[in-house]
């Protein structure tokens, strides 16, 4: 009993004894490998409604919550066992309806990583992020207010099992992955996963300092084909272009064009595309201003066809490292709703947002 609390000791010594920084806090280290824990909360007091209008009438119901509500609580350890290869495990409590409880545990990230030729080749195996939304986070740096469009219409998945290998050479950078496609939420096994194999792509440059430009395709059937039934096959195309300077600002454009078929027929059974800028700039050590204008389009409905307009705009204050806070607004009106013509959905959330991390 002595011995176990001895080395319970320890660790916890090692752990507040470590300086805190990006991407954890070292627990452990014996030279060859190491062990770093971190974990990131959002958390935000907001005023939510939504106004709903529908025919005949029109009928307008409106909803409307004020809460304080933990958005996501990530808690992660990754181990690296040379400076080659590493593993990362990390949980994921988030709010999904219909599952019985207010708040549920996910595994999010369960992968290993290792460098087949240094920086140009790098092996994931295992549930792990997708190529393109953690990389366009990186650069939004406001996940914790909204996601990027491509993650907030629902286009592609943040997380998901399968295998990939990434690279950089040069001002070149890819990554390419093949998954299941069921989503990291509803990961199955090889007694239950379907046949459909999802092949997502990412392909980009910074030809200079602060420019990039990337190109994303989506190729699968995101779970839904299985040895009995077709499914639905997407193909998917997103272009983005950014140009920004460090931590002082970044602005942004992206392009979705989205195309649904089914596999037994061949017909389309949707087509959206989708456009969004947005930028974010500090104009002091601690204060900052964000924003974000989206819209997306029903093309497959020749009238009638659904369309969503949405922005969001904030300011942030940092009190801390580690710590952001912000005063947002966000707004999303969308028109034509399920293809009925002239029913409306408004919805508006504002209030406190924040993040913190270790």
């Amino acid at each position: 009993m002595k011995q176990i609390i001895k080395s319970a000791a320890v660790i916890a010594a090692c752990a507040f004894a470590t300086p805190v920084f990006a991407g954890g806090v070292t627990i452990a280290n014996d030279g060859t490998s190491k062990l770093k824990l971190e974990g990131t909360v959002y958390v935000g007091t907001t005023d939510y409604r939504v106004e709903k209008s529908v025919a005949p009438a029109p009928l307008t119901q409106t909803t409307r919550t004020r809460s304080t509500s933990l958005d996501r609580a990530y808690l992660g350890v990754k181990y690296y066992f040379d400076d080659n290869w590493m593993m990362r495990i990390t949980s994921d409590v988030n709010n999904e309806k219909g599952l019985g409880k207010s708040q549920q545990v996910f595994l999010k990230y369960a992968y290993l990583e290792g460098k087949l030729a240094g920086k140009a080749a790098v092996l994931r195996l295992g549930q792990s992020h997708t190529p393109w939304i953690d990389y366009e986070q990186g650069l939004w740096k406001h996940r914790y207010v909204s996601k990027v469009m491509s993650d907030q219409f629902g286009y592609d998945s943040s997380s998901e099992l399968g295998i990939g290998l990434k690279g950089d050479i040069d001002m070149f950078h890819y990554w390419v992955t093949m998954t299941d496609g069921n989503s990291y939420s509803s990961a199955k096994t090889y007694k239950t996963a379907g046949t459909g194999e999802d092949l997502s792509v990412r392909l980009g440059v910074t030809p200079i300092e602060g420019l990039t430009i990337d190109l994303q395709l989506i190729n699968g059937f995101n779970g839904t084909k299985t040895s009995t039934t077709a499914g639905t096959k997407q193909a998917f195309t997103q272009f983005m272009v950014t140009y920004g300077m460090g931590n002082d600002f970044r602005v942004g454009a992206n392009y979705i064009a989205d195309k649904k078929t089914t596999d037994a027929t061949g017909l389309p059974v949707n087509k959206t595309d989708a456009v969004a800028l947005w930028g974010w700039a500090n104009f002091a050590d601690n204060m900052g201003a964000f924003a974000r204008l989206e819209t997306q389009k029903d093309k497959l409905a020749v009238i009638n066809g659904q369309k969503t307009n949405r922005y969001v705009l904030g300011l942030e204050y940092n009190p801390a490292k580690h710590i952001n806070l912000s005063l947002a607004y966000d707004d999303a009106k969308v028109t034509n709703l399920a293809g009925v013509a002239n029913d409306t959905q408004r919805t508006r959330r504002y209030g406190l947002f924040s993040q913190f991390t270790f």
